[in-house]
């Protein structure tokens, strides 16, 4: 039976621990890449996943994480892809048989994090609920209910300007400008979508770009407080571009026993191009 001491423990470690620290992102973060942002028409490149905290490329993705993954072509048609069985960076290659801009997007089975202290006094983690340690453990530090949406976009052909800015997952960043036609030094500003409505209340975003670090959330821009439906981004560096913003809602009245609060996060990656540094080969 669940104590009454158990329960005010719980409720007072996860109060210290959200008032005291910010959030250090434990649970694995999902990024959908592609080999290439730019193309040629009738050309493919590869989709891939980044999943965990080292970019661009970290830990393997098991078929149940996914939801969904998806294509959408310029004119507005959507290609889903299942995921592949085994745990891997689920490739798939993507033809872009038509000019304009491509949204390549995924999103996950939602899921447990826990993390708690056990009755030794040893730190644990679990991605199970929090009613399915109460018996082991002396307190929770932190039980999250997560689900994550990742999106990227690729150009085919000649940029002309239009491109889809939102795709409608249940938590999205959105460009307002091109974001296939960024150069070093822009100013990307991107819109908070939320179920389909703008969102205007308290989140928290981060970022980086590939190069930066190669240790574990070592990041170029680290998690910062954001409120209202707009962030901003100062792209002074070329290359991959890394962007995470969640925002984190208490847990509703039936769902208290097993987590204590929903996690969204929503992933961007773009692509900011640095001019050519050598003279192309003569040769291949």
């Amino acid at each position: 039976m669940q104590s009454r001491e158990f329960r005010g423990l719980l409720g007072m470690a996860a109060l210290l621990v959200l008032l005291a620290v910010p959030d250090l992102a434990s649970a694995h973060s999902l990024y959908i890449l592609s080999g290439r942002h730019r193309v040629s028409e009738g050309k493919k490149s590869p989709l891939f996943f980044c999943y965990g905290h080292h970019f661009p490329v970290d830990d393997g993705v098991r078929a149940a994480k996914l939801a969904s993954v998806s294509v959408h072509a310029p004119d507005g048609a959507v290609t889903r892809f299942g995921p592949r069985k085994e745990t891997g960076l689920q490739s798939r290659m993507v033809e872009y048989a038509k000019p304009g801009v491509y949204v390549l997007t995924a999103e996950t089975t939602p899921g447990y994090y826990t993390k708690w202290v056990d009755k030794k006094g040893r730190n644990r983690n679990t991605v199970k609920p929090m009613s399915a340690i109460k018996d082991q453990a002396s307190s929770v530090v932190t039980a999250l209910y997560s689900k994550q949406c990742a999106k990227t976009y690729v150009r085919c052909g000649e940029a002309d300007g239009m491109f889809q800015a939102r795709v409608g997952l249940p938590l999205e960043l959105v460009p307002v400008q091109d974001p296939t036609a960024l150069k070093p030094g822009d100013v990307l500003t991107l819109k908070i979508f939320m179920d389909g409505q703008r969102y205007f209340g308290p989140g928290h975003i981060d970022a980086t770009y590939d190069g930066y670090s190669t240790e574990a959330e070592d990041l170029y821009l680290p998690v910062s407080e954001t409120s209202g439906d707009t962030v901003t981004l100062s792209l002074d560096q070329p290359g991959r571009w890394f962007i995470r913003y969640y925002v984190k809602t208490p847990a509703p009245q039936g769902a208290k026993g097993d987590y204590l609060q929903q996690k969204r996060t929503a992933t961007l990656v773009i692509l900011v191009p640095n001019e050519r540094r050598r003279p192309r080969p003569d040769h291949h």
